[in-house]
């Protein structure tokens, strides 16, 4: 598909891209390949794909798949999909916001997921569907955060909420001049697995609530965040040494948040619950404004 294939297909589908969602159609063939190829997809497979767009990827997976269920917001691209994938009776094309709509269960997804919802969706994916793997496409800045590790600028919230839940591959970078129109920065194709190993908190609320709590001073050492977010919860900075002297010898208070491994992170989590269930901290969870 050519950037005058793409062009000629948006004006016959009146379609126009919105860059402040961030909708770049792709235009090299061999990459789409590429990252089917990447999925390893097999007549079992039932596949999920965000992001429609004019089928660069659907029409490679239909052949090959089960079933292809397609999400597209955009009244255009739908019909332009429906044109597209008429010969397959193994497709669904559902027009909604991924967001929203109901997502089907299936095995794998293979997405170049629209900038714009990039975060939501792919916590939607991990909180609510049971996929064996995913291949996404994300903005490269976005990617980089996904697998950064402990210590690196990069490291945020947003990776240790994503490395909580799953595992994280790099596959392969993609030039933004392979896009129509072409966007302002480069992509990357990921393979996402759920984590299904390693150690998990007691309380899953309980570790988010606390890495929500925390990660607002990412650049803050770990004793000085939580006296912030403790003061804050009008819980006295004695808790916090209470807290601290639990976790003396795995997690040291004068870590830097951005320095702190999953594994440090799990670890204070559940001795934040001790002092819930000794009620020494009110118990956050069936609190919607505290959770």
């Amino acid at each position: 598909m050519s950037v005058d294939g793409v062009k000629s297909l948006l004006r016959r589908y009146s379609v126009r891209p919105s860059r402040k969602s961030g909708q770049s159609f792709l235009t090299n063939p061999a990459i789409a390949a590429s990252i089917v190829k990447s999925a390893e997809l097999t007549s079992n497979d039932s596949v999920l794909e965000i992001g429609g767009g004019l089928g660069i990827l659907s029409r490679l997976m239909a052949p090959i798949v089960g079933h292809l269920h397609v999400i597209e917001i955009n009244s255009g691209l739908v019909a332009a999909l429906t044109d597209i994938l008429q010969d397959y009776g193994n497709v669904t094309i559902i027009q909604g916001d991924a967001l929203k709509a109901d997502l089907p269960q299936v095995d794998k997804v293979v997405s170049n997921l629209p900038y714009s919802i990039a975060s939501p969706i792919t916590f939607r994916l991990l909180n609510n569907l049971d996929f064996q793997v995913a291949v996404l496409m994300y903005q490269k800045e976005f990617a980089q955060r996904l697998i950064a590790q402990p210590g690196s600028s990069q490291y945020s919230r947003l990776t240790v909420n994503f490395s909580y839940l799953a595992t994280v591959k790099e596959l392969f970078h993609v030039c933004a001049k392979e896009f129509y129109p072409v966007p302002a920065v480069d992509s990357t194709v990921v393979e996402i697995k759920r984590r299904a190993s390693g150690p998990f908190a007691r309380s899953d609320d309980i570790f988010q609530w606390m890495i929500r709590g925390i990660y607002s001073y990412p650049n803050k050492q770990l004793n000085k965040a939580t006296k912030i977010w403790f003061r804050n919860m009008k819980h006295t900075p004695k808790l916090v040494d209470e807290l601290m002297e639990r976790v003396s010898g795995r997690v040291e208070r004068t870590e830097r948040l951005r320095s702190l491994s999953l594994e440090q992170l799990i670890y204070l989590a559940d001795a934040l619950l001790e002092l819930v269930e000794e009620e020494l901290i009110s118990d956050p969870r069936g609190l919607t404004d505290e959770l």
